[in-house]
């Protein structure tokens, strides 16, 4: 743990994951980072987002900075959204930032509906 100048501590970002073989069905909250690379049923939140090829999600998903490899079903808040060229999204996405990666990803290939933020 790092200490700021008056001597307080100062918290480090934690960064946690979701192995291939875990389903957590719930809300998922924090501050930091979340990588998923299993399937997850509900809502999840953090500040940066990423659901790797292969991981599923079903559910409100919402953060700063999210990219997605793998499966979305849900509605997507977001202030950067990247889709990778293995994404698939069905559902809403709001964002301010999308990024579509690769020839084969495109809106239709991702299925979403965005709609943008005003």
């Amino acid at each position: 743990m790092r200490k700021a100048r008056d001597g307080n501590a100062l918290q480090s970002e934690a960064a946690s994951s979701i192995s291939s073989g875990l389903s957590v069905v719930g809300k998922i909250i924090g501050d930091g980072a979340l990588t998923i690379f299993g399937h997850v049923e509900g809502e999840v939140r953090a500040s940066t987002i990423v659901i790797a090829e292969g991981a599923q999600i079903e559910g409100e998903v919402s953060a700063e900075e999210l990219t997605i490899g793998g499966y979305v079903k849900g509605t997507i808040h977001a202030n950067r959204v990247k889709l990778n060229s293995t994404a698939v999204v069905k559902g809403d996405i709001f964002h301010r930032t999308l990024v579509i990666e690769g020839s084969d990803a495109s809106m239709k290939s991702a299925r979403a509906i965005v709609r943008w933020k005003v």
